[in-house]
């Protein structure tokens, strides 16, 4: 959903980008054996699985929309911790599966095998769920996530005051938007998730993407400079309708064709789009005061580390947030993967789906708040 590959042949390799909810990336395409294209993934969970795996289904009341998901719980005595996936942009199924990695399964087996129930659901509108997506926004998909929240509790298995919220990428934003609203939340985890607006993501992504994607510097100031022209728009705009036609004229002014138009103002302007550049995590965060654990690769070239821990660290100084914990990882990516370049280029060639640290630090974060 919302994602578009164009590119154009040269010299046996397809060269060209791949956009997703308005965001754009180089990735060129090479023709391989078919035998090639499934990767080893040796982190992908086998059975024998020693805690017990049940397919559910729970109602966001509040839109009438049904989720379908995979709730595992640990065997022996509870009621157990648990916690709540909740996956980042672009519809995504319950394992957050991409690029042949699942690692929402990783994260689920691995909780459920040290004590943690865990409850993965696939987005609205993709799997077993259902829901209006094509004008939902990261506020829509909050209150999914806070049906799940509210599903959890009510199992005789769970702990209802140890029932906490891990979110990656945009779902570390709406993971704080839950919390905010609903105190129950008994903790919070956030893999790469932004504590600034849309905007300001997008900018130092898109560089960072393109400087390591090889172009020159000189480009990708000129594409930062074309780029802050639309952003502009949609930050002075105060209704979407404003921005269409303003970044119409924008496009016009420009010489764009009509396709290209249609297809960055559909981007730009979309209501996803649009909310996200917009929205600022700054309140939700400051309104949340359960214990938070807030991760970031260094090589994370989508949700860059010094931006937003930066902007984190400004928050717990001005409001004096003790409840939050920070830490950049080495040498991980956006997924939290051991990578070169942090690139989404590598995803797919990277074995690893997730860091072994990143899910000790989880199971010892969710078990040291049973102390």
């Amino acid at each position: 959903m919302d994602a578009n590959y164009s590119g154009t042949p040269k010299d046996g390799v397809i060269e060209g980008e791949f956009t997703q909810r308005g965001m754009t990336f180089p990735l060129n395409l090479v023709k391989a054996e078919k035998k090639e294209q499934k990767k080893a993934r040796p982190q992908d969970p086998l059975p024998p699985f020693n805690y017990h795996i049940e397919e559910v289904t729970f109602v966001n009341e509040k839109e009438g929309n049904t989720l379908a998901g995979t709730l595992t719980i640990p065997e022996g005595e509870g009621p157990f911790p648990a916690m709540v996936l909740v996956s980042g942009s672009g519809q995504q199924n319950r394992d957050e599966e991409l690029m042949n990695h699942r690692p929402f399964w990783v994260i689920a087996d691995y909780c459920a095998r040290h004590g943690i129930a865990v409850l993965r659901y696939d987005d609205r509108g993709i799997g077993g769920s259902t829901g209006e997506v094509e004008n939902a926004t990261s506020m829509d998909f909050s209150y999914d996530a806070e049906a799940a929240f509210d599903y959890l509790r009510n199992r005789k298995e769970i702990n209802a005051t140890k029932v906490g919220i891990l979110g990656h990428s945009e779902g570390g934003v709406i993971n704080f938007m839950v919390a905010a609203r609903r105190p129950e939340v008994a903790f919070l985890v956030s893999l790469a998730g932004p504590s600034v607006n849309g905007i300001e993501v997008l900018k130092e992504q898109q560089k960072a993407i393109l400087r390591a994607s090889g172009m020159t510097e000189e480009a990708v100031q000129f594409n930062s400079n074309t780029n802050a022209q639309m952003f502009d728009i949609i930050e002075a705009s105060s209704s979407r309708e404003e921005a269409d036609s303003l970044l119409r004229n924008l496009l016009k002014g420009w010489g764009y064709n009509e396709e290209l138009t249609e297809q960055t103002v559909g981007q730009m302007a979309s209501p996803w789009m649009y909310y996200f550049l917009k929205y600022d995590p700054t309140e939700a965060i400051v309104k949340t005061n359960c214990r938070a654990l807030l991760l970031n690769g260094s090589k994370d070239l989508q949700v860059i580390a010094s931006q937003n821990l930066l902007a984190y660290e400004k928050i717990i100084a001005d409001y004096g947030k003790t409840n939050m914990t920070l830490r950049e990882l080495p040498g991980l990516n956006h997924l939290f993967q051991h990578c070169e370049t942090g690139s989404p280029n590598e995803y797919f060639e990277i074995e690893e789906t997730i860091s072994t640290e990143v899910l000790e630090m989880i199971v010892g974060f969710v078990k040291s708040l049973e102390k």
